[in-house]
């Protein structure tokens, strides 16, 4: 537990204070700085990958702190340009109308909020792992996902490779084809091994939890705070914020089933959305803020592009909702600035355009459907507004007490007349129930939506959520509020004759008692907390026992790692089996590193499918001595059905090439270890003659 709590230190730290030197240099204050500094950072991370890679850095510590000092300066030069003549004409510092900023006391409230949320959190997803799973920190997570983000941040590590353009490289190790996948997470947690002595299995799965043990109490704390403020003052808003922050700790989806089912680059986008979303909605009243408002969604869309329908959703519904009709500046100037943030944003996502685009067409995951036969469409409505979808469903749904919160933040939704907020829970309700049922002609326009989602309802649920946890949040926040204003007044704390302001004995008295009134409120939230551990523990740790990949895979990778001649040589793996885990795990180099590989190579395949044919046909044995293969390691079961059994090419069935080795062996493979299901083979003198006297 003492390096969980290390890292998930270390973890916000990294996280947090690159993005928001940056911001902060670029005039924001330091809270709107502090709030922005996720998604800044992880712009930051994104672009200075691409470009290292493009001269030929290598990205780890000493350049990504070269990279943060031009960051600095090129965040100075834009705030020197903003006090220039045509600085201030084009972004002319905001109107004064009389609120206070963000204080102390609104910060402290903010941070007590989200520091009990993020407390939670990272308790709630380490600790199960570190105390109940095999190998402890070191235990593997038996989804699929978690492969890829175990080995991306030891290769990234290794190689100095950061850029989200050259993950093909990892992913296919003979033919290194393009692949683009979203990896600024990745990238920045690869400069956390120095730093925290972590390996790689350790260190997925502890900085998974701590990023979003910040990420989503900030994200709907930032969103509640918006909520709040269409009738609160600074400080009552960032009770509400600081209370929805905490909250958001109890929902199941928020972000324990996205911890289970590895999807974390997805949800820490998605967790993120908000911050960045509420950041391009000020830059209509302060339009200084375009630039870091245009860095903040690119860091989101880069973590994960899905973030950026949030952000698009949002701001949408809130310009159709209020903006167009209480303009700042007049309708075609707010309209201006929100569209030069978006050319801006469109820019700094390039690398994100292009690299998705070239992956179209092999990508499968935007075609996926998870609609069951078995529920009806309000039955699909239900699950779908109060976080009932797949896995919830199975075991912890309905959750009473949150659905009665969650509807209790809806009707203060309307209280407060933030339509546009009450638009976007509804919509995106509707998103994920149309994922689950269709949901007749709304079925297409919901669809579009859920395509960036891979129509998956559990990713869908945590959009839900968010919004659901800060409406809640405004919901007790409000009452507890509520509640301090009459303590004050029975207390006598207000009594003025009206013409009078309060006296200083009097509005410290007012102070203390909305103070007490937070800490109260924090703390029935912490005993919440505690009963929801069990539930939400079990649920974040799932997945965790060893079904495909346990400790007698563990135990065949140790040894294997320990065999002098295996560093530099590769192994025949089975990539179904997710025997990739070698990789993560000792480093040693697999020839499948994944489940998947993106373009085969006509050697690869014909190893794959002629393994039992090694030692006896010259062909095969050729493929072996040019790749420099030494080892075969095999350890079923294969992950999904039909890689198993007796393939049958004729019926359409794939089936499991190994099946053929462990059943018969291969002339040219000695077995040299076993445990389990777990066996290597050394590669022998059939394929590699020894060399002649």
């Amino acid at each position: 537990m003492m390096l969980g709590a290390w890292v998930v230190v270390v973890s916000a730290l990294v996280l947090i204070l690159p993005g928001a030197l940056v911001g902060r240099r670029m005039n924001l204050p330091w809270p709107v700085a502090v709030a922005a500094g996720p998604p800044i950072t992880f712009a930051l991370v994104s672009i200075l990958t691409v470009l290292y890679s493009i001269v030929g850095f290598e990205w780890n510590g000493v350049s990504a702190l070269v990279g943060l000092v031009f960051a600095v300066g090129g965040a100075w030069i834009y705030s020197a340009l903003l006090l220039t003549r045509w600085g201030r004409r084009l972004a002319p510092a905001p109107a004064d109308d009389g609120e206070p900023r963000v204080g102390r006391t609104a910060t402290v409230r903010v941070a007590a909020g989200l520091g009990l949320g993020g407390l939670v959190i990272a308790v709630t997803c380490i600790r199960p792992i570190a105390t109940t799973a095999f190998a402890g920190l070191g235990n593997i997570s038996q989804v699929w996902d978690s492969l890829w983000h175990a080995s991306s941040l030891r290769w990234i590590h290794e190689t100095g490779i950061g850029s989200a353009m050259r993950m093909g490289e990892l992913m296919n190790y003979d033919t290194q084809g393009f692949n683009y996948y979203p990896n600024t997470w990745h990238a920045l947690g690869a400069l956390l091994f120095p730093l925290t002595g972590a390996d790689p299995v350790e260190l997925y799965n502890t900085y998974s939890p701590a990023v979003l043990a910040v990420t989503v109490p900030l994200g709907v704390a930032s969103l509640a705070y918006w909520f709040a403020r269409h009738r609160y003052d600074v400080d009552s808003a960032a009770f509400i914020a600081g209370a929805a922050g905490a909250l958001s700790a109890l929902f199941p989806s928020l972000p324990y089933v996205e911890v289970q089912l590895t999807s974390v680059p997805n949800a820490v986008g998605v967790s993120l959305a908000p911050v960045a979303a509420v950041l391009v909605m000020s830059v209509v009243s302060d339009r200084s803020r375009v630039l870091p408002a245009a860095l903040a969604v690119a860091g989101v869309t880069a973590t994960h592009p899905s973030g950026l329908i949030v952000v698009g959703v949002l701001v949408g519904l809130w310009w159709l909702c209020e903006g167009l009709w209480r303009p700042v500046a007049g309708r075609l100037r707010d309209l201006a600035a929100l569209g030069v943030t978006a050319a801006l944003t469109l820019i700094l996502i390039a690398p994100v355009v292009l690299g998705t685009i070239r992956v179209a067409d092999t990508n499968e995951l935007p075609f996926f459907d998870f609609r069951e036969d078995t529920i009806g469409v309000l039955d699909g409505l239900v699950k779908g507004a109060f976080n009932g979808t797949i896995p919830l469903e199975l075991d912890h749904f309905p959750v009473w007490s949150l659905i009665a919160v969650t509807l209790l933040g809806l009707i203060a939704l309307a209280w407060l007349r933030c339509w546009a907020g009450l638009a976007g829970w509804l919509v995106f309700a509707l998103v994920t129930a149309n994922a689950m049922v269709s949901l007749g002609p709304l079925s297409a326009p919901l669809g579009v939506i859920g395509g960036y989602f891979y129509n998956s309802p559990h990713r869908l649920t945590f959009v839900v959520a968010i919004l659901s946890a800060a409406a809640a949040g405004v919901a007790l926040g409000a009452l507890a509020l509520g509640v301090a204003g009459l303590v004050r007044r029975r207390a006598g704390s207000d009594q003025t004759d009206g013409r009078e302001p309060p006296s200083e004995a009097s509005s410290t008295r007012a102070r203390w008692v909305v103070a007490a009134t937070y800490v109260v409120l924090l703390a029935m939230i912490a005993g919440a907390a505690v009963v929801r551990y069990p539930p939400n523990a079990q649920i974040a740790s799932k997945e965790r026992g060893g079904k495909y990949v346990g400790p007698d895979d563990l135990a065949a990778y140790e040894w294997l790692a320990a065999q002098p001649d295996a560093q530099d040589v590769l192994v025949l793996n089975n990539l179904d089996q997710g025997t990739g885990w070698l990789y993560p795990v000792t480093g040693v180099t697999p020839m499948f590193p994944f489940y998947r590989a993106n373009e085969f190579s006509e050697r690869q395949r014909d190893l794959f499918w002629g393994v039992s044919e090694i030692g006896a046909d010259p062909k095969i044995d050729q493929i072996m001595r040019d790749m420099n293969v030494h080892y075969v390691i095999d350890s079923p079961p294969s992950y999904w059905e039909f890689q198993r059994g007796m393939p049958d090419p004729a019926r359409g069935h794939q089936g499991d090439p190994f099946l053929a080795l462990r059943q018969n062996g291969a002339p040219g493979l000695t077995e040299v270890f076993r445990r389990g299901d777990a066996v290597i083979y050394r590669v022998n003198d059939l394929v590699y003659p020894p060399p002649a006297p």
